[in-house]
């Protein structure tokens, strides 16, 4: 199927979703791209599942306009019933039917004449050939998250749509399975949304990540963009481990007690450091004592105290080998700066794109 370069799969405006008293969402704006991988990445109780629900047509939206593929599928005056938007969904328990074979899971949507072979072409794409005749309470967990996969995949719908795809699975299973089911998905060529609150899920496996909060989208972007220049210091801290120092920024710099760094801000400023930005160097003239050390075999996390009063954390190598009392050299070789007062909560923020 062919789509226009500058028509979303899926496009949301102004979406607003109401609960009793409880606004679930409120201003949701977010673009996916063709054959993009995006994830809605949020805590609980930030609207990502309630937005999936509405793309998928479970509820409808109380303002705003959904389309998929240009064709408005919710507004004020239209709303287009789940079963004919062509939109796939997976659950979160993947909600096969255990009393159908995988072959009769795989095709249940797929019209008469040609579902023997969708069915075969699907089942090869996710590596299931030759389990048609199984039961899904035959299969492992991985195969039966295959499994909801390609049914989704086998009405060749516009979009997909997973839930928590990957939380019914034990922990050593979850990064192969996550691995395979976006290598599926790429192959395929399909637009996917998921929905999960784990940050290293959400970067792992996206083209593009959008963060949640309080029922809106607060920064969409590539995951590197997005955890090198986080929009806030809240999006810093939800997507990974941070630390932050007050300084002052002037002339194109802002001095902080490790360092003065280039930064576009003028003013007091936040600044963010991360982890893996912090190198260690044993020195008994060093400006920082080693706090902690926790020690994981490919690397460490080590928390020191600067004279000033200063913790940071340091992400290292297995080496060097520190223990708590050393005193070493801090050095940092880049940060992210902030507003001093950040941007209010409830300021509606401008339409998130993520075609750039």
């Amino acid at each position: 199927m062919t789509h226009d370069e500058y028509t979303p799969a899926i496009r949301a405006r102004d979406v607003e979703k109401r609960f009793g008293d409880t606004a679930a969402l409120r201003g949701f704006h977010l673009d996916v791209h063709p054959g993009h991988i995006l994830t809605l990445l949020g805590p609980s109780g930030s609207g990502k599942t309630t937005a999936l629900r509405l793309i998928a047509g479970f509820d409808r939206a109380d303002r705003g306009r959904i389309e998929i593929d240009g064709k408005v599928v919710c507004d004020r005056e239209v709303f287009v019933p789940p079963e004919k938007r062509r939109v796939g969904m997976v659950f979160q328990d993947y909600a096969l039917f255990p009393h159908l074979t995988v072959a009769r899971n795989v095709g249940y949507g797929v019209r008469n004449g040609s579902r023997r072979r969708r069915v075969a072409e699907t089942l090869e794409l996710v590596g299931l050939a030759g389990k048609e005749d199984r039961m899904p309470h035959e299969l492992s967990g991985g195969e039966q998250q295959r499994v909801a996969i390609a049914r989704a995949l086998a009405p060749k719908p516009e979009v997909i749509l997973l839930d928590e795809p990957f939380s019914n699975l034990d922990a050593s299973l979850r990064s192969r399975v996550r691995t395979e089911i976006a290598s599926i998905l790429r192959e395929a060529g399909t637009t996917a949304v998921f929905v999960t609150h784990d940050q290293e899920e959400a970067l792992s496996m996206s083209d593009f990540v959008a963060v949640m909060r309080d029922g809106r989208v607060v920064q969409a972007a590539r995951p590197a963009d997005l955890y090198q220049n986080p929009a806030d210091a809240w999006v810093a801290e939800f997507l990974g481990d941070a630390d932050f120092v007050d300084g002052v920024a002037s002339r194109g710099t802002v001095s902080t007690p490790v360092g003065s760094f280039p930064t576009r801000l003028e003013g007091p400023v936040r600044v963010m450091i991360r982890p893996e930005a912090v190198s260690l160097r044993p020195d008994a003239a060093g400006n920082a004592v080693v706090r902690d050390r926790q020690y994981f075999g490919h690397d460490q996390l080590v928390t020191v105290d600067l004279a000033n009063g200063t913790t940071l954390r340091a992400r290292l190598g297995p080496s060097p080998y520190l223990q708590p009392g050393d005193v070493v050299s801090v050095a940092v070789s880049e940060v992210s700066t902030f507003p001093l007062t950040a941007q209010a909560a409830d300021e509606a923020p401008q339409p998130v794109r993520t075609d750039r």
